[in-house]
């Protein structure tokens, strides 16, 4: 009989270079699944993303139809589709499998409903038995049928003449088309009102400052400051030591500009030849720009402005406050005088103002123009209502962009989620 060798034996019992090889493999095998795995998940991360984006745009388009353009219950829901399936394809990433598709039109709140119920199938997820990814989606648009009042602050200071100047007339009349259309019917029943406080070394309140002074007349109908500055950030009626201080009081302090203050109207034309009719001069008492944004906004103010002008009461549920502060610099006037210690006081005075703005409800945004100072930023950051509500344009291009991204904002659906 043939016998194997006693050392050939106790060798092959110490050989375990076949068990490494196997223990590689089978850990090969978890790390393969676990990376598909990874892969597949990534994969669905992107196509549930894609897919929350095409129902938001979705829903924002039949929302938009139902309330603008009266469609009816099938139009709504063929719209919806076209658009989540245009916006898919349009992605670019895989198209997943659509197993359930809804639309829910309530047309009490003008509101639209998509609920998406989506897939895609795994690759390398099948190793670990994983086959599918469901990726279910639910996006809602309601109309706010609110109406709006915007006051824009206007920088009408000598570093804005020429190009600048003309620029922000541009960028204005773009705003005014956008809010208020030449076709009143898709406003949908909507009032819009549209007003300006230009700002200079001081405002030019034109035939209102002598109501605003308690009767009093202001030169050049030019007024400044409050009476009293602890009141400065306030929105008091101007009465006793609220009223705001005028060229009589101030007997030093530059001119205001030319451009008088418009209160708000939904009248394009005027809102269009106004702002045409500016012109520049002057140093930037920044905060009384800002003031007299919210003094066109502020209830408290009505009885100053003509009827058709006069803002509604806070929180009614039904109508949008707006403040738009734009400048080209920083905040450097006070009680009419420029000056390199009236430059934190005058910041300070339009911050605080915001902040009281903002705490009535009243939506802040903010554009700067081609500013230099690091000051001048912070100032418009700090007013503004969210550091998406600030805006930097570096050119007449980036601040017709700015007025019409705002104008948009202000327009748009909103998306609740």
């Amino acid at each position: 009989m043939f016998k194997v060798p006693q050392n050939l034996l106790q060798d092959f019992k110490q050989d375990t270079r076949g068990a490494i090889a196997i223990l590689f493999s089978l850990s090969l095998v978890v790390v393969i699944t676990t990376v598909g795995l990874a892969v597949d998940v990534s994969r669905g991360v992107r196509v549930g993303t894609t897919i929350g984006a095409a129902a938001d745009a979705a829903v924002l388009a039949g929302a938009k139809g139902l309330r603008l353009q009266n469609m009816t219950d099938a139009q709504v829901t063929a719209l919806v589709q076209t658009m989540f399936d245009e916006n898919v394809k349009a992605s670019g990433f895989d198209i997943p499998t659509i197993n359930a598709f809804t639309v829910t039109i309530n047309r009490a709140d003008s509101s639209v409903e998509l609920n998406v119920d989506a897939e895609i199938p795994t690759v390398l997820g099948q190793l670990a038995g994983v086959h599918k990814l469901s990726l279910p989606r639910r996006s809602v648009a309601i109309y706010e049928q609110k109406d709006i009042e915007v006051a824009l602050q206007l920088d009408v200071t000598g570093s804005m003449s020429g190009g600048k100047l003309a620029a922000l007339k541009t960028a204005t009349k773009d705003l005014i088309d956008i809010l208020i259309p030449d076709d009143l019917t898709l406003l949908a029943g909507q009032k819009v009102r549209i007003g300006y406080a230009p700002c200079a070394a001081g405002i030019n309140a034109g035939p209102y400052a002598s109501a605003i002074n308690g009767g009093v007349s202001a030169p050049n109908n030019c007024v400044y400051e409050r009476a009293n500055t602890s009141n400065q950030a306030t929105e008091n009626f101007p009465a006793g030591a609220s009223v705001l201080k005028t060229k009589l009081d101030l007997p030093s302090s530059n001119n205001c500009s030319g451009a008088q203050v418009l209160p708000m109207t939904s009248d394009k034309s005027l809102l269009k030849t106004t702002v045409d009719s500016y012109w520049t001069n002057g140093s930037t008492a920044g905060h009384l720009g800002t003031a007299f944004a919210w003094y066109l906004l502020s209830p408290q103010w009505a009885t100053i402005w003509p009827a058709a002008s006069q803002p509604v009461a806070y929180n009614t549920g039904n109508t949008a406050k707006i403040a738009i502060l734009m400048t080209d610099g920083e905040y450097n006037t006070v009680g009419g005088s420029y000056n390199g210690s009236n430059v934190s006081k005058s910041q300070n005075f339009a911050k605080d103002t915001c902040a009281a703005m903002k705490a009535q409800g009243i939506r802040v945004y903010t554009v700067g123009f081609k500013l230099k100072q690091a000051n001048a930023t912070e100032t418009l950051t700090t007013c503004a209502s969210d550091s998406s509500k600030f805006y930097p344009a570096e050119d007449a291009d980036g601040l017709r962009l700015a007025f019409q991204a705002i104008a948009q904002d202000i327009a748009t659906l909103r998306i609740s989620e």
